[in-house]
């Protein structure tokens, strides 16, 4: 299931124009439709196609002439130039990350773009080291996926030398907020509000929640849990919120999981940072003689592979993986053929209700 973000009516017709021009369908000194014919087209307001023309001529892309219309100014762009775009992601082989960078291949390639993939397994020295090997390639952009995101940005001076390049830089799921670029992101913080929601609403009042604590979706998701918690007026017993960083990834969300379990007065009910965190927890509730949602309920982040393949199917918040990684790409296209500046979008999760978790 993927979920798609409104856009604003003004950018839908922003879009249109710009696609129009960079297809060749109104060529340089050429005349745009007019305002009532995109009216009736997009069935919104003079105000609305007012706005994208005003964003539009901003972006040197078209200009007015009173009493006779609005043309392009757009030159096609010399398809000679360097069309390299370095993907960097924290990971590559597993989990959600094969999905984005197919999304992100799929548009790149469609419009002629080359791809040079490479990952830094979380590591912010490997960030680091790949940064400098992209500043050294000839790319016109990065689409990124920070390293360790709720952690300082030791390459802040990297991406300044990248940005003084011209070089188009794009996150992905999180940011760095000291770097100024596009972004694609999921609301992570409502995420986690609605996965804890759920759970209350089906009756649990000891509700734990384990969570990653060197990424910012970690610090969100938690953001998110503790907010439905207050809401629901509902005890926030620090006692049931548990952290772990990512070089204990591998073993301690389990032993935490376990922890939780033993305790005399255990929650009826975890959330999870993610679907991985969420497996280790049934493998942990089995192991402690508990069965999921019999005795534990159990909520999960991502709507991944690992959600439906095991014998219990996983209640999850969906993680609209290659949709975000189309426009994660499509930006970047926008950025370097019209010049368009740092657009953004935030993705409004939803949550998959499966066989995990029980009304009491």
């Amino acid at each position: 299931m993927i979920i798609r973000s409104d856009e604003p009516k003004y950018e839908m017709v922003k879009q249109h124009v710009v696609n129009l021009l960079t297809q060749g369908v109104v060529g340089f000194g050429e005349k745009l439709p007019s305002e009532h014919s995109l009216m009736e087209q997009f069935n919104v307001s003079r105000n609305t196609i007012r706005q994208a023309f005003a964003e539009l001529t901003s972006l040197g892309l078209i200009y007015k002439e009173q009493g006779r219309g609005t043309f392009s100014k757009y030159v096609p762009k010399n398809r000679n130039e360097k069309r390299i775009v370095a993907v960097m992601t924290t990971y590559i082989s597993d989990y959600i990350f094969p999905d984005i960078i197919f999304g992100i291949e799929e548009v790149l390639s469609a419009e002629g773009y080359s791809m040079l993939l490479s990952n830094t397994n979380n590591n912010k020295e490997k960030e680091t080291q790949l940064l400098k090997n992209i500043i050294s390639h000839d790319v016109c952009g990065l689409i990124i996926e920070p390293t360790r995101s709720a952690l300082s940005n030791i390459n802040q001076p990297l991406f300044d030398e990248l940005r003084e390049k011209g070089t188009k830089i794009v996150f992905i799921n999180a940011t760095y907020p000291d770097v100024p670029a596009a972004s694609v992101l999921l609301d992570d913080e409502r995420g986690g509000f609605i996965a804890t929601e759920y759970l209350l609403q089906l009756g649990h009042k000891r509700i734990a929640g384990i969570f990653k604590k060197d990424d910012i979706q970690g610090i969100k998701r938690r953001d998110g849990f503790e907010a439905a918690l207050r809401q629901y007026e509902a005890v926030a017993d620090p006692t049931l919120v548990l952290e772990y960083e990512t070089a204990n990834q591998t073993l301690q969300p389990y032993l935490l999981a376990k922890s939780l379990l033993r305790q005399p007065n255990r929650p009826t009910a975890i959330f999870c940072y993610n679907d991985q965190i969420a497996s280790m927890v049934i493998t942990a509730a089995r192991d402690c003689d508990l069965q999921v949602p019999r005795d534990l309920s159990v909520v999960g982040f991502d709507d991944s592979q690992k959600a439906i393949a095991s014998e219990i199917k996983l209640t999850s918040v969906v993680h609209p993986k290659i949709e975000m990684g189309r426009r994660a790409a499509a930006f970047m296209i926008d950025m370097l053929d019209t010049g368009s500046d740092q657009p953004q979008i935030l993705y409004r999760p939803e949550l998959v209700v499966r066989d995990s978790c029980k009304n009491i």
